[in-house]
């Protein structure tokens, strides 16, 4: 199959979608927050269902190494460059993150930087599921063993007070196994059986989280996968906004700031995620012109 075949641009727009929920979420701030929830969950099942699917597209081999290396790069630059920048604008304590919370080093310079130590570390799944998730009695045991894992981090999640970034794993986690199997069980044509995991999953999540907002938002990522999966997009447009997407989530924090020095605190958090989002899918989309800021974004 060809690459012009097999890239399902739908995907794209997915991923550009899922960096504004996440801007959003960022400029509310609310402790009932679903929209970021629901906006990882989509790129969790996103990441781990690609990752499947290169592997099996190189004969079933996952060269672990260089993709995470290619994480590090952009993790530690833009973990100097916040860092940098916290040092700048802070008073306190904040000015030396890394030594007064140890936890910091497991999400760099920003807490939402997380996802990229996440990610390299999660990646180490996609191997076993690639060589061993090869039937349907299989995919149905790791669906089982999936969600029978979940139940204790979902709990963690809400009933702990777990350290950043803890709580974003625990959530995170379900989410990329679902994406994981889907990919496999896509492969088999027997997506139903990761949409049953993925509401049971949901079950869990309400019951353990007490029915919070975030708790429905397992199962909505997967429904939106499957929906932008399917989605007959075309054209240039959905590449470029699914090129965007990375970069705005890194950058966004910083123009998040800017927004708020030239529009004032008092700008209304929608009005100001707006434009955090469009400014930052403007610097990105400047900076992706230049070969060493192209590798960071």
């Amino acid at each position: 199959m060809t690459k012009a075949v097999s890239h399902r641009q739908g995907i794209d727009l997915a991923r550009f979608l899922a960096a504004f929920g996440v801007v959003v979420a960022h400029a509310e701030a609310s402790p009932r927050d679903w929209v970021g929830h629901l906006a990882l969950a989509l790129f969790a099942i996103l990441t781990a269902y690609l990752a499947v699917k290169s592997a099996e597209r190189a004969g079933g081999s996952y060269a672990y190494l260089p993709r995470a290396r290619r994480l590090i790069l952009p993790w530690a630059s833009w973990s100097l460059f916040y860092w940098a920048l916290e040092a700048a604008i802070a008073d306190g304590p904040d000015k030396f993150r890394p030594l007064v919370d140890p936890w910091s080093l497991l999400y760099g310079g920003y807490i939402h930087l997380w996802f990229l130590p996440f990610i390299g570390l999660a990646m180490l799944l996609v191997g076993p599921a690639v060589v061993h998730v090869t039937s349907l009695p299989r995919l149905t045991g790791a669906a089982a063993l999936l969600v029978g894992l979940s139940a204790p981090l979902f709990w963690a999640h809400e009933a702990l007070h777990l350290p950043d970034p803890l709580p974003q794993w625990a959530f995170t986690l379900p989410c990329y196994g679902l994406g994981l199997l889907m990919a496999k069980a896509h492969g088999m044509g027997r997506p139903g059986i990761t949409l049953i995991a993925g509401a049971a999953l949901a079950v869990l999540a309400v019951w353990m989280g007490q029915a919070a907002p975030w708790t429905f938002t397992v199962l909505a990522g997967l429904v939106a996968f499957e929906m932008f999966w399917r989605l007959p997009v075309s054209g240039r447009w959905a590449l470029h906004l699914g090129q965007m997407a990375f970069g705005i989530y890194l950058i966004h924090p910083f123009l998040m700031l800017v927004v708020y020095k030239f529009a004032g605190p008092e700008v209304p958090f929608f009005t100001g995620a707006v434009l955090d989002f469009l400014l930052s899918w403007a610097v990105i989309a400047g900076l992706r012109r230049i070969p060493v800021f192209a590798r960071l974004t």
